[in-house]
Protein backbone atom coordinates (compact mmCIF):
# COMPACT_ATOMS: atom_id res chain seq x y z
CA UNK A 1 0.00 0.00 0.00
CA UNK A 2 1.18 3.50 -0.79
CA UNK A 3 1.32 5.60 2.33
CA UNK A 4 2.94 8.80 3.39
CA UNK A 5 5.73 10.13 1.28
CA UNK A 6 6.36 12.39 -1.61
CA UNK A 7 4.30 12.69 -4.80
CA UNK A 8 6.30 13.77 -7.81
CA UNK A 9 5.27 14.22 -11.45
CA UNK A 10 8.50 13.78 -13.43
CA UNK A 11 9.21 14.07 -17.11
CA UNK A 12 12.04 14.51 -19.56
CA UNK A 13 12.10 17.35 -22.06
CA UNK A 14 14.43 18.59 -24.80
CA UNK A 15 12.91 22.04 -24.04
CA UNK A 16 14.53 22.15 -20.61
CA UNK A 17 15.37 25.89 -20.36
CA UNK A 18 11.97 27.01 -21.68
CA UNK A 19 10.18 24.57 -19.37
CA UNK A 20 12.10 25.70 -16.29
CA UNK A 21 11.45 29.35 -17.18
CA UNK A 22 7.73 28.58 -17.60
CA UNK A 23 7.33 27.00 -14.16
CA UNK A 24 9.74 29.35 -12.36
CA UNK A 25 9.02 32.70 -14.02
CA UNK A 26 5.56 32.42 -15.56
CA UNK A 27 3.83 30.34 -12.89
CA UNK A 28 6.18 31.48 -10.11
CA UNK A 29 6.48 28.00 -8.60
CA UNK A 30 9.14 27.68 -5.92
CA UNK A 31 12.33 25.89 -6.99
CA UNK A 32 13.03 23.21 -4.38
CA UNK A 33 16.19 21.88 -5.93
CA UNK A 34 18.11 22.19 -9.15
CA UNK A 35 21.17 20.44 -10.53
CA UNK A 36 23.48 21.12 -13.44
CA UNK A 37 26.12 18.41 -13.28
CA UNK A 38 26.96 18.62 -16.98
CA UNK A 39 25.40 19.70 -20.27
CA UNK A 40 23.62 16.31 -20.33
CA UNK A 41 22.59 16.10 -16.66
CA UNK A 42 20.27 18.93 -15.60
CA UNK A 43 17.05 18.97 -13.65
CA UNK A 44 14.81 21.10 -11.46
CA UNK A 45 12.20 20.30 -8.80
CA UNK A 46 9.28 22.70 -8.30
CA UNK A 47 6.81 22.87 -5.41
CA UNK A 48 3.28 22.61 -6.83
CA UNK A 49 0.51 22.61 -4.23
CA UNK A 50 1.10 19.43 -2.18
CA UNK A 51 3.29 17.76 -4.82
CA UNK A 52 6.44 18.26 -6.83
CA UNK A 53 7.01 18.71 -10.54
CA UNK A 54 10.39 17.38 -11.69
CA UNK A 55 11.70 18.58 -15.04
CA UNK A 56 14.73 16.74 -16.40
CA UNK A 57 16.71 17.49 -19.55
CA UNK A 58 16.25 14.84 -22.21
CA UNK A 59 19.63 14.63 -23.85
CA UNK A 60 20.06 13.34 -27.37
CA UNK A 61 23.79 12.84 -26.85
CA UNK A 62 23.85 10.65 -23.75
CA UNK A 63 22.07 7.30 -23.64
CA UNK A 64 19.60 6.94 -20.82
CA UNK A 65 20.57 4.70 -17.89
CA UNK A 66 16.94 4.16 -16.90
CA UNK A 67 13.95 2.39 -18.38
CA UNK A 68 11.52 5.30 -18.17
CA UNK A 69 9.67 6.63 -21.17
CA UNK A 70 11.56 9.56 -22.72
CA UNK A 71 8.71 10.70 -24.98
CA UNK A 72 7.03 14.07 -24.29
CA UNK A 73 4.04 13.89 -21.91
CA UNK A 74 1.01 12.46 -23.72
CA UNK A 75 -2.59 11.82 -22.75
CA UNK A 76 -2.20 13.47 -19.35
CA UNK A 77 -2.73 16.82 -17.70
CA UNK A 78 -1.78 18.31 -14.35
CA UNK A 79 -4.26 19.76 -11.88
CA UNK A 80 -2.85 22.38 -9.52
CA UNK A 81 -4.80 24.16 -6.81
CA UNK A 82 -3.71 27.77 -6.40
CA UNK A 83 -4.66 30.23 -3.62
CA UNK A 84 -6.14 32.81 -6.03
CA UNK A 85 -7.02 31.55 -9.51
CA UNK A 86 -8.19 35.01 -10.64
CA UNK A 87 -4.74 36.41 -9.89
CA UNK A 88 -3.08 33.42 -11.60
CA UNK A 89 -5.26 33.95 -14.68
CA UNK A 90 -4.43 37.66 -14.79
CA UNK A 91 -0.71 36.87 -14.63
CA UNK A 92 -1.07 34.20 -17.35
CA UNK A 93 -2.82 36.64 -19.68
CA UNK A 94 -0.32 39.42 -18.95
CA UNK A 95 2.54 37.02 -19.77
CA UNK A 96 0.68 35.89 -22.90
CA UNK A 97 0.77 32.24 -21.92
CA UNK A 98 -1.07 29.72 -24.06
CA UNK A 99 -4.55 29.79 -22.48
CA UNK A 100 -6.56 26.74 -23.62
CA UNK A 101 -9.71 27.40 -21.59
CA UNK A 102 -10.59 30.84 -20.18
CA UNK A 103 -11.35 31.47 -16.54
CA UNK A 104 -14.60 29.66 -15.76
CA UNK A 105 -16.67 28.80 -12.71
CA UNK A 106 -17.30 25.06 -13.02
CA UNK A 107 -20.58 23.39 -11.93
CA UNK A 108 -18.64 21.24 -9.43
CA UNK A 109 -17.36 24.29 -7.55
CA UNK A 110 -13.96 25.04 -9.05
CA UNK A 111 -13.05 28.39 -10.54
CA UNK A 112 -10.46 27.38 -13.11
CA UNK A 113 -8.62 27.86 -16.38
CA UNK A 114 -6.36 25.71 -18.52
CA UNK A 115 -3.09 26.59 -20.16
CA UNK A 116 -0.46 24.77 -22.15
CA UNK A 117 3.18 24.57 -21.11
CA UNK A 118 6.18 24.42 -23.51
CA UNK A 119 6.01 20.64 -23.99
CA UNK A 120 2.31 20.61 -24.84
CA UNK A 121 1.17 19.43 -21.41
CA UNK A 122 -2.13 20.99 -20.29
CA UNK A 123 -2.30 22.48 -16.80
CA UNK A 124 -5.66 22.93 -15.07
CA UNK A 125 -5.29 25.63 -12.40
CA UNK A 126 -8.13 26.08 -9.93
CA UNK A 127 -9.36 27.49 -6.64
CA UNK A 128 -12.45 26.38 -4.78
CA UNK A 129 -15.27 28.76 -5.73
Amino acid sequence: MIGKGQFRFSYFTPEYDATVAFYRDDLQLVVLESWDRSTDDRGTLFAAASGIIEVVLRSDTRPSAHRWDDRPPQGAFMVIEVPDVDQAYQRATERRLSIRQPLTTQPWGHRSFCLQEPNGLILYLFSEA
